[in-house]
């Protein structure tokens, strides 16, 4: 029925009576979906721990302890998760009324509709105030979207890690080796200009991602691994991108000839900066209409 090692510890033959329900004396198989699914995601720290100490752990003690911060653990994790889901059901209450108030404001513009009533409705925003002309509000939002909305600038990297990792990505100046007019040139040492940049992640599979950010923070390049993340590199600018896993170097040295950036309004890699018109020169054609020139060099 049983036998005992050196140890004192007993491995009995499980058994089946008196009503028992432990009547599978088979082992779980070790390939089997639900490890094909945890294999190809991402598992965290400290469910890793709790498994392995389930798994592991000699004493019965310690094994209900894990079963008992295992229950605790994924409690407060729930606790957690309900308090976004009520965040966002009050922005969608939000929205809704936003949406009520949007509507109401269309029916008063057609209510009272001269020729420029929507024009000058449009200047006014319930969050930033009222700007005197449109542009300047256009203009506002031209910069809130450059600068925050993770869109216009995007990073394709070939990770081949077989994973979904998440991406941090940092921005910085004058790291060492990379000073415009050489190392120690600077009044200051080291990195400067620090920022953390907003970004949207893509997962075309799991050995790639496409990684989306502001336009302002464009650099001309394409990302290369080394040092154990990967790099776009221009003149004195330089964005850091990692990834929350220990990266296997191998495979994501081998991804650096397939990797680019692009412009998202044609998927293109990108060769050189956006080039900025300068010389703009406006005249007025009639009353309602003007003739925008510009040079590009």
């Amino acid at each position: 029925m049983y036998e005992e090692d050196n140890q004192g510890f007993v491995d009995t033959t499980p058994q089946s009576s008196n009503g028992d329900q432990y009547v599978d004396p088979t082992h779980i198989p070790n390939k089997n979906e639900y490890k094909d699914e945890i294999n190809g995601g991402v598992l965290d720290r400290k469910s890793k721990r709790l498994a392995k100490w389930i798994r592991e752990k000699q004493w019965g003690v310690d094994v209900r302890e894990a079963l008992a911060l295992f229950v605790e653990w994924l409690s407060v994790k729930w606790q957690e998760s309900r308090k976004v889901i009520e965040e966002n059901e009050q922005r969608q209450s939000d929205v809704e009324t936003r949406q009520t108030k949007v509507e109401g404001e269309f029916e008063r513009v057609i209510a009272n509709a001269t020729r420029d009533s929507e024009v000058i409705l449009a200047r006014d925003s319930v969050k930033y105030g009222i700007f005197p002309v449109l542009d300047q509000r256009l203009e506002h939002i031209e910069y809130l979207l450059s600068n925050y909305v993770p869109d216009g600038f995007g990073i394709y990297i070939k990770h081949n890690q077989g994973r979904n990792p998440r991406v941090t990505v940092k921005y910085y100046e004058n790291a060492l080796g990379t000073e415009i007019d050489g190392f120690n040139t600077e009044s200051y040492f080291g990195e400067v200009k620090k920022e953390t940049v907003n970004n949207r992640v893509e997962y075309p599979d799991s050995n790639s991602l496409v990684i989306n950010l502001p336009i302002k923070w464009y650099i001309n390049g394409k990302p290369n691994f080394k040092y154990g993340d990967w790099y776009i590199i221009e003149k004195n600018s330089v964005l850091k991108i990692s990834f929350d896993m220990k990266v296997n170097e191998d495979s994501a040295i081998s991804g650096n000839e397939s990797n680019y950036s692009f412009t998202e309004n044609n998927g293109s890699q990108l060769n050189e900066k956006p080039t900025v018109p300068y010389l703009i020169k406006v005249s007025p054609l009639d009353k309602s209409s003007n003739l925008i020139e510009w040079s590009n060099q």
